[in-house]
């Protein structure tokens, strides 16, 4: 047991350091010796949906909801894996809703329940009526995120870069360039054993086109 808890931390720790298909490449056969491993499978997950390998992540997402069906983190990432295929977007967000049953708070799942309503309002195939339907899902979604970071004494840096970018899908891009900064300062104070590089480069980078998107609205 502490031997595989033991190698489930190193590659957490290898895919923290943002090497991302090194650590896929060591996690997959990892769990082909022990296939019923729940942290190790969700870490597959998490390093699947970096990759953007959607299709091995729904397979995945499916062994995740076997293996503990009432963790939040199978229906999370079986929606993630289905959001952007087309004519999946409300499989999508019914795995969504089933894991905000289970974790009514939880932003990384608002975030994406959100992203999938406005992929579907702007859906030219459907219906005005259904299609507004899904903005205003996205707008409660979105700003119940608001609400809940704003709630919190000490939000991670993980929660201040969700907020970031929810204020830039509400298109507000001078609140979002103050939580990404938020965001980037929030990581310097992280424990470094917490400090997922990959989610810090996709601050930064978000953070740069944020400010472009400022001096063109400046200009």
């Amino acid at each position: 047991m502490e031997e595989n808890k033991n190698s489930f931390e190193a590659l957490k720790a290898l895919y923290y350091s943002g090497k991302v298909k090194p650590s896929l490449n060591k996690i997959i056969p990892a769990l082909e010796e022990d296939p019923k491993n729940l942290e190790l499978t969700a870490l597959a997950c998490e390093v699947l949906q970096r990759s953007k390998d959607f299709d091995t992540l729904s397979k995945y997402a499916d062994r995740l909801i076997k293996l503990a069906p009432q963790m939040t983190d199978g229906y999370y990432y079986k929606g993630v894996a289905l959001q952007f295929v087309k004519g999946k977007e409300q499989e999508a967000v019914k795995n969504f809703n089933k894991a905000l049953e289970l974790d009514p708070n939880n932003l990384s799942c608002l975030k994406s329940k959100a992203t999938t309503h406005l992929l579907l309002f702007k859906d030219f195939d459907l219906p005005i009526k259904f299609a507004d339907k899904h903005r205003v899902k996205a707008e409660t979604a979105l700003l119940k995120i608001v609400d809940l970071v704003e709630q919190m004494d000490q939000p991670s840096y993980k929660d201040l870069y969700i907020l970031a970018e929810v204020n830039m899908m509400m298109e507000q891009a001078l609140n979002a360039k103050m939580f990404y900064l938020k965001a980037a300062n929030s990581y310097e104070d992280t424990e470094p054993s917490e400090q997922d590089k990959n989610i810090y480069k996709d601050i930064i980078k978000a953070q740069k086109k944020c400010i472009k998107q400022l001096e063109k609205f400046t200009e």
